[in-house]
């Protein structure tokens, strides 16, 4: 009998955002000299749930994942249950007296806390981010460039929770690099809580133009390299000529503007107006003609009129995002727009949501039916119902479009695709070559 398959086993869940994911990710990589580690175990020495405390749907989330495990730990299927992630580091004391069954609560960072609870007795590695352990795509990998925010949106509530911004440096971002490239990762995602600042506190300016220049060229010419959580007002000329520059990173840009109103905006603490939201699409769209554009919608927040929102839908309208979420005013204790007045009924804010998002149908339907005849790098995530799914250099996993091809391709690998045909939010297409890229 091998080795591992005596380990004892413990479940890794991980909630919210990719950035939680690398946390997982790199926690894991310190407890597999010990363990086996999944996400999918249905029993165990431990269940460690890594939670989300961002908004009110996700903090719900959380909290019936908690009590999901501590029912699994009383009908003996795991030992213990660990908790970490936002959620607790915004309400630790809270947690602790209402889970008194839960065996550990551990605030951001405290890796060396949750492997010592679990027996392992040494030091976090110095080299933890070249020993993380993949936990949902062996050909994805997420880098977080950054952690923490210095912004003041005012119904945000993450610097309360991460803290100031703190970039890492250019050398240990490289170096994860080129350890997830070694294990055949042919997307790599860089993210932070935004990664436009990248640099202002370790280098005193401004260094995400530099960073990609060298990420580039370690990753070379056969691997994505996708960005997400910009701050649009620090997107500037150079950071869209910089993305223009270099074939391997994709024609893509995460461009979160929130809301389309000067008047919101401004309430909002965005620092940006509708004047400068459709100068900067309009010049992302010359200097790269293929661009495209995700962004993200808050509706119903404190002071929206009527007024205001037929603004925003009719300016949305006009500016065309390739991609777009929208998302309901939460309203965060510990912000300042919890105490805002014209806070909005959340069953108006998610009217409002849902008319957003119906017009986006309708512009995401048009977007993808001029796509059919095309052909496209496709990289293949999964095999489902007789289906390959993968993604164009257009979309992010699990948020954006989805390529379905008839037929197994191999995950993992890019292939030509021709789209046949298009709906909302998904294509067709037909595999030109059983060859895979690179091409």
């Amino acid at each position: 009998m091998r080795l591992f398959d005596i380990m004892k086993k413990i479940k890794i869940i991980t909630l919210g955002c990719d950035k939680n994911l690398v946390d997982s990710e790199v926690l894991s990589g310190q407890l597999a000299l010990n363990y086996q580690i999944s996400p999918d175990f249905d029993s165990g020495e431990a269940i460690i749930i890594n939670t989300c405390g961002f908004i009110g749907d996700a903090k719900k989330q959380s909290v019936e994942a908690i009590i999901e495990a501590v029912e699994e730990k009383k009908k003996g299927n795991f030992k213990k249950v660990l908790l970490t992630g936002c959620l607790i580091q915004r309400y630790f004391k809270e947690l602790k007296q209402e889970f008194p069954e839960a065996d550990g609560f551990f605030k951001l960072g405290d890796i060396k806390g949750m492997i010592r609870e679990l027996g392992v007795n040494r030091n976090v590695s110095s080299n933890r981010f070249c020993e993380r352990i993949a936990l949902e795509s062996e050909h994805t990998g997420y880098i977080k460039i950054s952690d923490g925010c210095n912004h003041k949106c005012s119904y945000c509530a993450i610097p309360g929770i991460r803290g100031k911004y703190k970039s890492r440096g250019i050398d240990s971002i490289l170096k994860e690099a080129e350890y997830l490239i070694n294990g055949n990762v042919k997307e790599i995602i860089l993210v932070g809580q935004e990664i436009s600042s990248y640099g202002t506190d370790i280098y005193k300016s401004n260094r995400i133009n530099d960073l990609l220049k060298e990420l580039s060229r370690v990753c070379g010419k056969d691997r994505w390299i996708r960005l997400l959580y910009t701050h649009p007002p620090l997107v500037t000329r150079e950071f869209i000529e910089t993305i223009a520059s270099f074939d391997n990173i994709c024609n893509y840009i995460d461009f979160p503007v929130q809301h389309t109103e000067t008047e919101v905006l401004k309430m909002m603490g965005r620092g940006d107006t509708t004047a400068k939201i459709f100068s900067k699409v309009k010049l992302m769209r010359e200097i790269i003609p293929d661009i495209i554009i995700r962004t993200s919608i808050i509706t119903g927040f404190p002071g929206e009129t009527p007024k205001l929102f037929s603004r925003m839908k009719k300016n949305l309208n006009e500016l065309r995002f390739d991609r777009l979420g929208v998302f309901p005013y939460s309203r965060e204790e510990g912000t300042p727009a919890y105490s805002m007045h014209d806070q909005i009924n959340l069953g108006t804010a998610k009217k409002r949501s849902e008319s957003i998002m119906k017009q986006q149908q309708e512009i995401s339907l048009e977007k993808n039916t001029a796509l059919i005849g095309k052909k496209f790098k496709v990289l293949i995530d999964r095999n489902e119902n007789g289906y390959s799914v993968g993604r164009t250099y257009g979309d992010s996993p699990d948020v954006d479009n989805e390529v379905l091809i008839k037929g197994k391709l191999e995950a993992g690998e890019f292939y030509s695709v021709k789209i046949t045909e298009a709906d909302e939010f998904d294509l067709y297409g037909l595999n030109l070559t059983e060859r895979t890229f690179p091409f």
